[in-house]
């Protein structure tokens, strides 16, 4: 693989997200999500990261659960597949820069757009340029074979999709992977919006790993340095 730009440079900050400080109760929460994907599925190496609506947090659990993977030694590649609002590489300024989407219309190998995190054994890539079409770049041939490409290369690839209820691209990246995570924000996600995502999931055939239940409070008793969880 190529030698990836350096972290100064691109000014990415992965090295301070929460789960990096390793004795809070954020850790061990990720920890143990982290535990139950591998018992519940030991070759899940392909996991898509979606949420019902935009807001619920599906962007910071990706993140968070990279970096508690690469963490364990574990050779690890975070996706930004949002084509639409690409909120992980619009917190790292990686928008309109080679990406995904370039990846996806054979415009360059995507070892040429990898990004260094400071996390080691953690790589990113960003979105790319936003295509005007992007249901027509994740259904061409250069997709199947980014898949293969990574499958061989990482131990985990985790894709940072659009919410399911609202664009389709998180069902066909679903159905190239091997199982799929719902992220769920407490006390904001309707019971209806769920069942229904979880319905989207399945109707695809992929494999409906479980839900994250986000943003709950933790009491006084529980928290340790983070509250957000």
């Amino acid at each position: 693989m190529r030698r990836l730009k350096s972290n100064e440079q691109n000014g990415l900050e992965w090295d301070k997200l929460p789960v990096t400080e390793v004795r809070s109760v954020f850790f061990e929460k990720l920890n143990s999500i982290q535990s139950s994907i591998q018992f519940s599925n030991n070759k899940a190496q392909v996991i898509t990261v979606t949420s019902a609506h935009k807001g619920e947090g599906k962007t910071f659990t990706s993140m968070n659960l990279a970096a508690v993977y690469a963490m364990q030694g574990k050779r690890v590649l975070i996706i930004d597949a949002d084509m639409h609002n690409p909120r992980l590489s619009k917190s790292f300024q990686q928008t309109n820069k080679q990406g995904f989407s370039s990846v996806l219309a054979g415009a360059v190998p995507y070892q040429e757009a990898l990004q260094a995190t400071g996390i080691e054994n953690l790589s990113f890539l960003p979105v790319g340029p936003l295509p005007p079409a992007p249901t027509k770049l994740l259904n061409s041939v250069h997709f199947q074979t980014f898949v293969e490409d990574v499958r061989a290369e990482y131990d985990l690839i985790l894709f940072d999709t659009p919410p399911i209820l609202l664009i389709s691209d998180s069902r066909t990246i679903g159905a190239a992977s091997d199982g799929v995570i719902l992220v769920i924000k407490a006390a904001n996600t309707k019971k209806a919006d769920i069942m229904r995502a979880i319905q989207l999931i399945e109707s695809r055939h992929e494999k409906f790993l479980g839900a994250i239940y986000n943003d709950k409070k933790l009491s006084k008793r529980e928290m340790s340095t983070y509250s957000y969880y």
